[in-house]
């Protein structure tokens, strides 16, 4: 299997998810996984991954492909966070870190209309195999290696153990330039000297954030550790007194910070009068590590997941000769004005279509030369295609309504010759539709790509510390549910090609003209709205090309005094139609008292 494994902070060198990168791509070489080490989605499309794996919440899926979470941060990371909850939605399929992560994902995606792929089988931030735990040192010290990138956690613990306890601490000097002797520098980010540096120390400290251990998800440390064979000096809460049991030495960090010093200092010093006892803690953690938590075991199940995913999210072509009773969706496409070359793209998407029965209008307003040869090629492929020619007059709504005239199919959708859609677009919507018989309109979200140089997208997972510009040319433009509240075509996130539209919907009037040349898109979906409840799909499997330079397909690239005209006639023509409220149950207004958990890791 190959993996794409995203570096979703990619300005941010040190850090654990760097970290554990590292050992991810040793446990998947053990396991027999190609794994190509990615950034952008340009980088997922060059290596044509089997799955993608994105490290954190920020990543959405912008590509075809598969696309995985590693959920293993506390829900109270991303809760109210509006970013990492689109990019969240827009995932294929989650791997949990704990059973409180799993059901939050599974709550908020079907409170979304969205049935979660979740694994059965916690996926943990753990390492690899690193073999039997070895002899206790002769001077133990305790380890603690951190990047305290959140600059607050357990100041005072630290401070309090300094000339108490040997003490050996690693991470960014900026982060522990307080810290004295016990300070010994910044280990490299290659998956193995962290866990050489505890085997030396012997006794490893894994104190947790308050929002780790309310949610029951264990950090890195707590497995390196174990790997490593020391000796664990951890926080209480459920999964490592449930997992690891006796073999790990227990203090309560709820406790002010000089109590819970007090606690560290009497199990090290417990540790040093019991070696005997202490080398037995540390090699049953160790063993229970290498049986049920090395990386390459949770690596194992993951060719059968995805394969789960591709069945749920409908990625699985299905031959036409296998479900010879499928709807058909005909496609309108209206050329004229873009290269052969766009149109292939646009068809090629289409002929991609996991669903079986497709079929095409083209509706030509000027000659495009090569278009009769190259609709040749697809006649194999589509159930038919027609093609209308209508007089060049400047006017889309022209082209939009001769469309609706030629469609014979039961379902209809419209695709700009520009743009693209993934391969389980159509399946998806119709699947929706089926299930919803009372709704007439489908849709999803809207990925936009760049195609001009030199414009990138500047998402708050690309700012960081070493400052590199990240050529991304993806972003997920919209994934929400329009409410229709002043919806026009500046107030709108349906986009013109990521819906699919029951052809009964269409009656007399909206089979009329209106003949406007501005916005004809969001003039239909109006008229739609007002005759058929719409139906959400969470997800976005529409892509717009843009050119942020040329602007050629811009709704607002008019003039002024034309768009405010083009405006009114809009607005003025739609005046009779009425479109039925959308409501739905209101959210918690804040899900998690993050502030509240944050001032209990400081002291």
């Amino acid at each position: 299997m190959r993996i794409a494994l995203q570096n979703s902070l990619p300005n941010h060198p040190e850090i654990a998810e760097a970290e554990w990168s590292k050992r991810f791509l040793i446990a998947a070489d053990r396991v027999g996984f190609d794994v190509v080490e990615v950034v952008t989605s340009d980088d997922i499309l060059a290596c044509r991954p089997d799955c993608v794996l994105v490290t954190h919440e920020y990543s959405p899926k912008l590509t075809e492909f598969p696309t995985i979470g590693l959920n293993w941060s506390p829900p109270a990371f991303f809760a109210d966070d509006p970013i990492r909850r689109r990019a969240l939605l827009s995932l294929d399929g989650h791997l949990c870190g704990s059973a409180s992560v799993a059901e939050w994902i599974d709550d908020f995606c079907a409170g979304q209309g969205k049935r979660a792929v979740i694994h059965d089988r916690l996926m943990l931030p753990s390492t690899h195999d690193c073999g039997p735990a070895g002899a206790y040192p002769a001077q133990p010290a305790v380890m603690y290696a951190g990047t305290h990138w959140d600059g607050s956690r357990h100041g005072a613990v630290f401070s309090g153990l300094d000339g108490r306890v040997p003490l050996h601490i690693y991470g960014p000097s900026a982060a522990w330039h307080d810290r004295g002797e016990s300070y010994r520098g910044l280990l490299p980010f290659d998956g193995t000297s962290v866990i050489d540096a505890l085997r030396q120390a012997g006794i490893a400290l894994c104190l947790h954030k308050a929002m780790h251990r309310d949610a029951d998800t264990p950090s890195m440390r707590l497995f390196e550790a174990a790997a490593a064979g020391a000796l664990i000096i951890t926080d209480d809460f459920g999964f490592p007194r449930h997992w690891f049991r006796d073999s790990a030495l227990y203090v309560d960090a709820s406790l002010p910070a000089p109590l819970l010093v007090e606690q560290i200092v009497a199990h090290v010093d417990w540790a040093a009068r019991h070696r005997d006892v202490a080398t037995r803690l540390a090699r049953q953690s160790n063993a229970i590590f290498r049986e049920s938590f090395t990386l390459e075991g949770m690596l194992r199940p993951l060719p059968d997941f995805v394969d789960r995913v591709r069945e749920r999210r409908l990625m699985v072509p299905v031959r036409r000769a296998e479900a010879p009773q499928a709807p058909t969706v005909e496609y309108v496409i209206r050329v004229g004005s873009r290269p052969t070359a766009m149109i292939t793209r646009a068809l090629e998407s289409l002929a991609a279509q996991t669903h079986p029965s497709i079929a095409i209008t083209i509706v030509q307003f000027h000659p495009v030369e090569g278009l009769d040869d190259l609709l040749a090629q697809y006649s194999d492929r589509f159930a038919w295609i027609n093609r209308v020619i209508v007089p060049n007059l400047g006017n889309r709504a022209t082209c939009w309504w001769a469309g609706l005239h030629a469609v014979r199919a039961d379902y209809l959708a419209f695709l700009d010759d520009d743009d693209t859609l993934f391969p389980n677009h159509v399946a998806l919507l119709l699947e929706a539709l089926e299930r919803h018989p009372e709704s007439g309109f489908a849709y999803c979200g809207l990925i936009r790509i760049e195609e001009e140089e030199g414009h990138y997208v500047d998402g708050p997972q690309f700012n960081g510390p070493r400052g590199e510009t990240i050529p991304e040319q993806r972003e997920l433009f919209a994934i929400e549910e329009e409410r229709f509240v002043d919806f026009s075509p500046t107030r709108n996130v349906i986009g013109h090609n990521a819906w699919i539209c029951r052809r009964s919907v269409l009656d007399e009037d909206m089979l009329r003209d209106p003949a406007i040349d501005w916005a004809e898109d969001v003039f239909f979906l109006t008229l739609a709205a007002g005759r058929t409840p719409f139906r959400f799909v969470p997800g976005a499997t529409a892509t717009w090309h843009w050119r942020s330079t040329s602007k050629d397909n811009w709704t607002l690239s008019h003039p002024s005094g034309k768009f405010r005209h083009n405006y009114a006639r809009w607005r003025r023509r739609l005046q009779a139609t009425r479109i039925p409220a959308y409501s739905r149950i209101a959210p918690p207004a804040q899900e998690m008292q993050v502030d509240e958990m944050h001032a209990r890791d400081i002291g």
